[in-house]
């Protein structure tokens, strides 16, 4: 059991350190005020010292700014010093890291960002931008893997790698400079740098259309940096809920929202801080993250989506496996009669090398393929089912175009976008954005009435046609009956909902507001809103180009 310290009262410092105060501050105090609160009070500090210390004073707090300015650059003002590590996202951990190797002052050092725009309103964007700009002034190197456009459109040189995923994908499309890559013909990437893209999906919906399904609503007192907010969202349409990291969207959403109704379907009392939730007759919530689906090798886009045993069901109906006697079981790898027996069915094999990590390496006797010789020589329409693993959906399609049970899964995953993908592809090793399309596609092609689709930055590691894609398969499941509510930074998004809340104005003691609730065009109008304005500018780039 844990509990706070009875000593300390949690500070961590030796309680007679604490006697001694800055300006009516000790330094529990002083690490425990937000970082733009901490700024304000270090502007304090020399004028409170007395005037032989004024100088000293005067060094060591415009180092401490100095020290600061990176953080509030990349919009971590509302952390205080004495946050837990532990309990920091992965976006604000590396923001921290980038802020300290901006104090650092390195040189000659090649710095490699994989996706530092994931999580990041638009605002904190323009302070990333920053920090990359500032690295290279003082002599470094900076890579960055990231689709985020405006990182695209601040970037010296330009390398575009595709021209699709998969296997049609891995080679360099096209490179140069922005201004080379906006007027190429073949760069997938420029019509949305240069506003050509059709970035509107979806049709507008005026305010009755808007409200005309129903609504849900929330009202929550007390919780976290949210104090007295009423929330109503349109039912069966695509809300967005935006804002700065820390401004109270996951604490309105998934702490409020997703438990109360929860709740009242289980006709159990309301959360605490729930104070009344109109729920709009939903029954059903499922939340779609971007965790990684399966655990290890075994688990497959196959497995998965139970493709695999209608696969297994069609072998050993041939007359080959019947000859044999072989059942069901024989096709899968996971059973010893059909598993290679030297890597017992996951394709590859675990070196153990001295004093160095574990090596993984292609199974040097069933080359990958999972199933041992016997298992293999079975044929279905001249494939062996190693043979259909290796296919991409696209690919397997047309192959199974007469059973209906595959084809129509098969269907769900290319609508989804997912056309590329192996049925044999290990499902640990996909993306963010993949993994959040695969578990829907056992929705797709039901009737959803009553059910609310939940989705947690759903374009996280999206490419902007992947996202259009995204929009398409939000539309499908709308069109099913469902109601879907998406936590959101990304504004190619934003723009294609149908209803926007905007929290804040800035992250946390400065958030847990609504600031702003509309259409994306009324969101863009707002003066109040920090997303409105960089979701001007992006209406409006587009704009000039229809």
């Amino acid at each position: 059991t844990f509990d706070t310290c009875p000593t300390c009262q949690g500070t961590r410092l030796n309680p007679e350190r604490l006697k001694q105060q800055l300006n009516g501050r000790n330094l529990a105090e002083v690490c425990d005020l937000p970082i733009n609160q901490l700024r304000t009070f270090a502007n304090t500090v020399v004028a409170w010292l007395p005037p032989t210390m004024q100088s000293m004073g005067t060094e060591l707090i415009d180092e401490l700014l100095a020290s600061l300015q990176p953080l509030v650059d990349l919009g971590l003002d509302y952390l205080t010093l004495s946050r837990p590590g532990a309990t920091l996202s992965t976006g604000e951990l590396q923001r921290i890291q980038l802020g300290r190797t901006l104090r650092s002052t390195t040189t000659g050092v090649l710095y490699v960002l994989d996706e530092p725009s994931v999580g990041l309103h638009p605002a904190n964007v323009t302070g990333l931008i920053k920090a990359f700009h500032e690295l290279v002034a003082q002599g470094n190197s900076v890579v960055v893997v990231d689709h985020d456009t405006r990182i695209i459109s601040a970037a010296d040189h330009v390398i575009e790698i595709g021209p699709q995923a998969g296997k049609l994908g891995g080679t360099v499309v096209d490179q140069g400079t922005v201004a080379e890559i906006k007027s190429s013909a073949q760069s997938l990437i420029a019509p949305f740098l240069t506003g050509r893209a059709q970035l509107r999906e979806r049709p507008t919906l005026s305010s009755t259309d808007l409200w005309a399904k129903g609504r849900l609503a929330i009202e929550v007192a007390d919780r976290f940096n949210i104090n007295d907010v009423s929330v109503a969202f349109p039912k069966n349409r695509l809300t967005t809920v935006t804002g700065m990291s820390g401004a109270g969207k996951t604490t309105l959403v998934l702490d409020s929202l997703i438990p109360a109704i929860e709740a009242e379907v289980a006709h159990h009392p309301l959360p605490t801080h729930v104070r009344q939730l109109e729920r709009g007759k939903i029954r059903h919530i499922v939340t779609v993250d971007s965790v990684p689906v399966g655990k290890n090798v075994r688990s497959t886009v196959a497995t998965y989506t139970d493709m695999l045993d209608h696969l297994r069901k069609l072998f050993a109906a041939t007359p080959a496996a019947q000859a044999h006697g072989y059942t069901n079981s024989r096709f899968s790898y996971n059973v010893k009669a059909g598993a290679c027996p030297l890597c017992n069915g996951t394709g590859q094999i675990s070196l153990d090398v001295q004093y160095l990590p574990d090596i993984t390496e292609v199974c040097p006797q069933c080359q990958g393929q999972r199933y041992n010789r016997e298992t293999l020589a079975v044929k279905w329409q001249g494939y062996s089912i190693a043979d259909i693993l290796a296919l991409s959906v696209d690919e397997a399609l047309p192959i199974f175009a007469t059973e209906k049970a595959i084809s129509q899964t098969l269907q769900a995953l290319h609508d989804m976008g997912l056309g590329y993908l192996l049925l044999g592809e290990s499902t640990p090793a996909l993306s963010g954005g993949e993994a959040q399309r695969l578990k829907l596609v056992s929705r797709i092609g039901k009737r959803q009435n009553g059910t609310l689709f939940i989705f947690d930055e759903p374009t996280v590691g999206l490419h902007p046609l992947d996202i259009q894609q995204l929009v398409k398969v939000f539309d499908q499941l709308i069109s099913q009956g469902a109601t879907v509510i998406a936590i959101e930074h990304d504004l190619d998004l934003i723009a294609n909902a149908d209803y926007v809340i905007d929290m804040g104005p800035g992250g946390g003691i400065n958030g847990g507001q609504v600031v702003a609730v509309g259409t994306p065009s009324q969101i863009s109008a707002n003066p109040a809103s920090v997303t409105g304005r960089y979701l001007k500018e992006e209406l409006h780039l587009f704009a000039q180009q229809v």
